[in-house]
C-alpha cells in the first residue's frame, strides 16, 4: 500500500497525506517520501484473531488505531485502510456516533456495469436487514448518488425476482415506503443478473446478499479473463489475435475492471473512512485514495447524516 501511496502523492502534489505504520515495515520507503506525504511510526500491532469488540476497551498502539484517532481529531479529512471491516466498524463506534437510523455504518461501494458504476449497499456490514435498515441504506445511497447526478437517482431493491409477490415481508414493506419518496426514481425490484446492465444508479440489499453478489461477479470476471489469456497466449496465431483484440477491448476491460471501483465508504458517522480491498494491488489502492478524496470534497458523510435525519420522524 505504501508504494502505491507514494506514487499517487508524487503525482498529485496538491493533496497531502499521513501514512501510519511500523518503521521496520516501511523503512525502504521512508527516505524517498515526497514532501506532501508524512510518515508516523506506530510500533504496536493488533493481535492475531482479535475480537474487534476488545478495541472498545483496549489500545494496542497499532497503525489503524492511530489513523482513526487522527481522523477523529480532524487532522485529516479522510482515511483509507485495508484493515478488516469489523475492526474499522469498531473503531468508528469508539471515536464517533453512528446515526440512530442505522444500527451500524453501511458499507457503500461502486459496482462496474455496462454503462456507469452502480452504487450498491449494504455490502458486508450486515448479515440481514429489516425494513428500517433497508430504508436507511437507501437514504445513505441517495445522499451520495444525488451528489453525482442532477436527476433523481434510479433505485431498485435486490430480490429473487421482479414479481410483486416474491421476497420476504421486510422487502415488500420497504418497497411500499420507497415508492412514496419524492427524491428518488424507485424502479421496484431487480434481479442479480440485471444489476450489471447499468439501468440503475442504486441497488439496495442486505450485507450478506450484496457481498455474495459482488464476490461472485468478481470471480466470474476473473474466470473469463483467465480463459481468454489461456486461449490467446498459446501459439503465435493466438498471440497475434490477443494483441489485436487487446487493443480493441482495452477500454471495455478498463470499464469492467473491479480494481477501478475499489474503495467502499463506511457511511453513517461524521468520519469519512474508505475501506480498500484487503488484496488490493497498486491500481486498486490508488482508486480507493481517489474515492476518499471525492468523498471528502463532496462532503458525503455529512450529506448522509442529513439525509438519514428524516427517517427518525417517519
Amino acid at each position: 500500500m505504501l508504494p502505491a501511496s507514494l506514487d499517487f502523492f508524487e503525482h498529485h502534489p496538491h493533496h497531502r497525506a499521513i501514512v501510519f505504520g511500523r518503521i521496520d515495515d516501511c523503512k525502504p520507503y521512508i527516505g524517498s517520501l515526497p514532501p506532501n506525504l508524512t510518515f508516523r511510526s506506530c510500533e504496536g500491532d493488533l493481535p492475531a484473531g482479535l475480537n474487534p469488540a476488545r478495541l472498545l476497551r483496549h489500545d494496542y498502539n497499532s497503525a489503524i488505531e492511530a489513523a482513526v484517532q487522527c481522523l477523529a481529531n480532524q487532522e485529516a479529512d479522510a482515511l483509507v485502510s485495508s484493515e478488516h471491516t469489523g475492526v474499522l466498524m469498531t473503531l468508528l463506534h469508539r471515536h464517533s456516533l453512528v446515526h440512530p437510523a442505522l444500527e451500524r455504518p453501511a458499507l457503500v461501494s461502486w459496482v462496474p456495469t455496462a454503462r456507469q458504476p452502480v452504487l450498491m449497499l449494504d455490502l458486508g456490514a450486515s448479515f440481514s436487514a429489516t425494513t428500517e435498515q433497508l430504508l436507511g441504506f437507501a437514504a445513505a445511497g441517495i445522499a451520495i448518488a444525488s451528489d453525482r447526478s442532477s436527476r433523481k437517482p434510479r433505485l431498485a431493491l435486490l430480490n429473487l425476482g421482479v414479481e410483486a409477490n416474491k421476497g420476504p415481508p421486510a422487502l415488500h414493506l420497504a418497497a411500499e415506503r420507497l415508492a412514496q419518496w419524492s427524491d428518488v426514481d424507485f424502479c421496484g425490484f431487480a434481479e442479480a443478473n440485471t444489476i450489471f446492465r447499468g439501468d440503475y444508479d442504486l441497488i439496495i440489499t442486505d450485507g450478506f446478499t450484496g457481498n455474495a453478489v459482488i464476490k461472485s461477479a468478481e470471480g466470474t470476471v476473473d474466470l473469463l479473463l483467465s480463459a481468454l489469456r489461456q486461449q490467446l497466449g498459446g501459439d503465435l496465431l493466438g498471440k497475434a489475435l490477443g494483441w489485436v483484440l487487446g487493443r480493441r477491448l482495452q477500454p471495455l476491460l478498463n470499464q469492467l475492471d473491479p480494481r477501478q471501483s475499489n474503495g467502499a465508504l463506511l457511511a453513517g458517522t461524521s468520519l469519512t473512512l474508505i475501506k480498500s480491498h484487503g488484496h488490493a494491488d497498486a491500481l486498486a489502492f490508488k482508486a480507493a485514495i481517489i474515492r476518499a478524496i471525492e468523498a471528502s470534497e463532496g462532503g458525503w458523510s455529512q450529506r448522509v447524516l442529513r439525509r438519514l435525519d428524516p427517517l427518525l420522524v417517519d
